[in-house]
């Protein structure tokens, strides 16, 4: 959030997980590895076994240090010691670039760089990128999801009634502009989409390729950087955890779109909008080589559905076993989800906050707050904690329909309706609550 206030030429060109990756560095880790395996140390030989695809071949006592750098570069998030050496010298060398003012890398045609967030728009400019950019942000992961004249009224109407401090007629407004911009890409001879793997980002990015599609724009230049994991970021979020040299690197490592992941696009988008979600589920069950990270992303966002047993999404029982342990500030809860609960994160911390205000706000409540307080100056200190209902959710004891719960809509499906739509955790499925029940009989 700081970063958008400071000048551009103020962010730093690497990060701390650029800098852990200096090759110096890795070699002395490859060493004292291979000195602690052959001295029998556990931590050092769970860490070759865990590693180490042929560790059941090696002799301990003897490990080469080859083997130990292949450890290490695995440790990384790359496959072999020359890839590591071969990831550093090309960060190196996009942080020499920047240095020595070279030529902008989208410089040789007008580019549009799209991105869910502005969360590297400055990282862009830091790094010597010449081209426009336009934040398509609009998380459709949450909430009502549609198409037609009234879709961005219901939009604006469901951010401004589910996240503090927003209102409607600014949301609108703000989500009018960026429609507007993104029907005019097609005026840029290169556009290039900067999206990861997660479901806030996988939505928009199929949202975003359909509307190409529409306006004819899928005729230029296109082209993709997406990634779920980064070398040295031992747990990756997105793409805006990346430094100004990583960015430029990862642009000379983009693809061009196939014309498979527009049609893609538009099969997920038609079963996203659609009231039943038994035909996003087939199609998370289907390998993209077009768009790889899809299937991961709607099965995240399949699970956000209430769930059989109790009514609650993933996102809510999680908040509730967290404050199981006691009252607790929401900044530290969303902070304890993000880092150790949710197996592919894609909440922003106002996002994940509506969430929780939902579960407070309730006929029976299944959390109560210690006030209401949720400007920047207090932004993340307002406590949490439990309520009997909250402990009667979790024991099974009751459902969330049952409790009063605000209306909800999930993409096209509107929750505890009828048919009553439900995530089944056992066999990974949607499923329509009374026929799960009649299986059970």
């Amino acid at each position: 959030m700081t970063d958008n206030l400071r000048p551009a030429q103020d962010l730093p060109l690497l990060s701390s997980s650029d800098l852990s990756l200096n090759l110096d560095l890795q070699k002395k880790h490859a060493k004292g590895l291979r000195d602690a395996v052959r001295a029998g140390d556990p931590d050092a030989l769970e860490r070759l076994r865990s590693r180490h695809p042929r560790h059941q071949k090696l002799d301990p006592a003897s490990l080469k240090l080859a083997d130990a750098q292949l450890v290490v570069a695995r440790e990384a998030g790359l496959p072999s010691w020359p890839a590591l050496k071969h990831h550093v010298e090309q960060v190196d060398a996009a942080r020499q670039a920047i240095e020595e003012a070279a030529p902008a890398p989208d410089g040789d045609m007008a580019t549009l760089h799209i991105r869910c967030g502005n969360d590297i728009e400055l990282a862009l400019q830091r790094a010597g990128f010449a081209g426009d950019f336009l934040m398509s942000a609009d998380p459709i992961c949450q909430g009502p999801v549609g198409e037609g004249p009234g879709s961005l009224r219901e939009r604006a109407r469901f951010i401004a009634s589910e996240y503090p401090g927003e209102t409607e007629g600014e949301t609108l407004e703000r989500l009018r502009q960026e429609e507007d911009r993104l029907g005019a890409a097609g005026a840029y001879g290169r556009i290039v989409l900067w999206f990861e793997h997660d479901p806030f980002d996988q939505l928009l990015l199929v949202k975003v390729l359909l509307r190409l599609k529409r306006i004819g724009a899928d005729q230029r230049k296109v082209e993709l950087v997406s990634l779920n994991r980064f070398p040295g970021i031992s747990k990756f979020i997105g793409i805006g955890q990346l430094s100004p040299a990583a960015l430029r690197h990862m642009y000379g490592e983009r693809k061009a779109v196939p014309e498979a992941a527009y049609s893609n696009a538009e099969t997920v988008w038609l079963a996203l909008i659609s009231s039943d979600p038994t035909e996003l589920h087939d199609l998370s069950r289907k390998e993209r080589t077009a768009l790889p990270f899809l299937s991961g992303a709607l099965t995240r966002y399949l699970q956000e559905l209430p769930d059989s047993q109790n009514g609650l999404s993933f996102t809510e029982q999680t908040m509730l076993q967290i404050l199981s342990h006691g009252p607790m500030s929401w900044g530290r809860i969303f902070a304890t989800f993000m880092r150790e609960k949710d197996p592919l994160p894609y909440h922003g911390d106002l996002m994940f906050l509506g969430t929780l205000l939902r579960l407070r706000d309730a006929g029976e409540p299944a959390v109560a707050s210690s006030d209401d307080d949720f400007s920047m100056d207090h932004w993340g200190k307002t406590e949490f904690s439990l309520t009997p209902t909250g402990r009667a959710l979790m024991a099974g004891e009751k459902d969330w329909k049952s409790c009063g719960p605000r209306l909800r809509q999930h993409g096209g499906v509107t929750c505890f309706s009828d048919p009553d739509w439900r995530w089944d955790a056992g066999s990974q499925q949607p499923v329509r609550l009374g026929e799960r029940r009649q299986r059970q009989h």
